[in-house]
């Protein structure tokens, strides 16, 4: 099977490289210029009308959304046990994670990055920005918080999909300059999630696909 992975760097869709370089796939990374507004070209269009990454091209069947592409991922190579398959309870968990990622630390960076999602009123954007800051610092209270009750992963003691969001929600924190010292189990996870060499080799693909 063909995998095209479409992508933004520094976006959420880091998690999907990440997973796919902890399974071992062969893919093409296809990056996607957020600033040069490559997303509203009609020939990315075409492949997701929201104009948002990631999209997983599998063999033609196209995949959108970050939970998505990661639960596929997970399902397309079991071996490397992404996700918790055989424990219905754990699977539920890590979904759960998944759906807040998606519906309340997205949601507050779209706020700030991303304000003509939610109004083209230019006088409204600014109190929009600095709500959705003060959104993503709660969240990442909430993100220390899972953290403190995992160990040393947000799942337990195996990498999971999950973790891959870690790293990127650093990345905003520190282009934010949000202080980190609030947040030390976040740190501890992020500090692990780094260690791992398919991380290493996901930056090495983000950085390769967009020069």
């Amino acid at each position: 099977m063909a995998l095209k992975l479409y992508f933004a760097p520094g976006s959420c869709a880091f998690a999907s490289l990440m997973a796919l370089e902890e399974a071992g796939a062969s893919y093409e990374a296809k990056p996607v210029m957020l600033a040069a507004g490559e997303q509203r070209r009609p020939e990315f269009l075409a492949l997701n009308p929201r104009g948002q990454v990631p999209v997983m091209d599998a063999d033609g069947r196209l995949i959108r959304e970050n939970l998505a592409v990661l639960s596929f991922i997970a399902n397309r190579f079991p071996d490397a046990k992404l996700l918790p398959f055989g424990d219905a309870a754990a699977i539920g968990k890590a979904y759960e994670m998944l759906s807040w990622f998606a519906t309340n630390l997205h949601v507050a960076i779209a706020q700030i990055w991303r304000t003509e999602r939610f109004t083209e009123d230019d006088g409204v954007k600014e109190t929009l920005k600095a709500g959705g800051k003060r959104n993503f610092e709660r969240t990442l209270g909430v993100f220390n918080q899972m953290g403190a009750e995992g160990g040393p992963f947000l799942l337990g003691e195996r990498y999971s999909v999950v973790d891959g969001l870690a790293p990127v929600a650093a990345r905003w924190m520190k282009r934010l300059e949000i202080d980190p010292a609030a947040f030390p189990h976040f740190n501890r996870l992020v500090a692990h999630v780094e260690q791992r060499p398919a991380y290493a080799r996901a930056l090495q693909r983000e950085a390769g696909s967009a020069a």
